[in-house]
């Protein structure tokens, strides 16, 4: 079968052919998966897959047996409901933005939930429904930019109420130097997010993204999450690139 789909465009007189390889997509994902046996293997599709096309990557990637997508924005997670099985679960990762919180419950998009103010959005509308609500909570272990800080960390560890009625699905963060196998903020990294799991007992851990798959079994906990290595981009800087291209430009 042929997984190559191409795409011309012309501007300014000039033309290029891109080639997206489906095949080689689906052969990262599988090798990716294949690292870490025990783990679910996850994929980020966010910003229109890296723009290569959000519903024939993600409908790629399921076929190959995906479960788990991850996406910047609420209206990327929407769109791509309506294209995937209802088994799919797809994650927000810039959180639960107010006003949203009606959109994720009745599509089953579950939040990935930075800060305590997300959580208290969360958790009230869970009340106003009589029911539990998906959700996954990132904690930052040194990438400063999104999830739960040291300090919200604490507040939520000694009042543990905060999170009834939501049901949380994974506890996760990013690794901030992944693709720097050496790099010492990898390893205070890896112990910060085994001390913040000590608040969520038997709750599913996702911490590696595409370089992190590569750190090693330490890092791997239950869900793998890969981004650029999906399409061929390479996971550490000081080693040869084993993903296949998956695009390819000719002029």
């Amino acid at each position: 079968m042929d997984m190559q789909i191409s795409r011309q465009q012309a501007a300014g007189g000039a033309s290029g052919h891109l080639t997206i390889d489906l095949g080689a997509l689906r052969d990262n994902y599988l090798a990716l998966a294949a690292m870490a046996p025990a783990c679910q293997t996850a994929a980020v599709v966010k910003a229109d897959a890296y723009g290569l096309g959000a519903d024939m990557v993600s409908q790629t990637l399921f076929d190959a047996g995906c479960r788990h997508f991850f996406v910047a924005h609420i209206d990327e997670a929407l769109a791509l409901r309506l294209r995937l099985p209802a088994e799919a679960r797809i994650f927000v990762l810039n959180g639960l933005q107010p006003g949203n919180e009606t959109s994720c419950a009745a599509m089953a998009i579950t939040p990935v939930l930075n800060s305590l103010e997300q959580i208290a959005q969360w958790a009230a509308h869970s009340k106003t429904l009589g029911r539990k609500l998906a959700a996954a909570v990132q904690i930052d272990t040194g990438m400063c930019r999104l999830g739960l800080s040291p300090e919200e960390l604490e507040t939520l560890t000694s009042q543990p109420q905060l999170l009834d009625g939501i049901d949380i699905a994974f506890v996760m963060s990013h690794l901030a130097c992944a693709d720097e196998p050496g790099h010492a903020c990898n390893a205070a990294q890896l112990s910060a997010m085994r001390q913040a799991t000590i608040a969520f007992p038997d709750v599913p851990v996702c911490f590696s993204n595409s370089g992190g798959i590569f750190l090693g079994r330490e890092y791997h906990n239950h869900l793998l999450r890969p981004g650029i290595a999906l399409y061929g981009g390479a996971p550490s800087l000081d080693r040869p690139n084993p993903m296949k291209p998956v695009v390819r430009l000719d002029l």
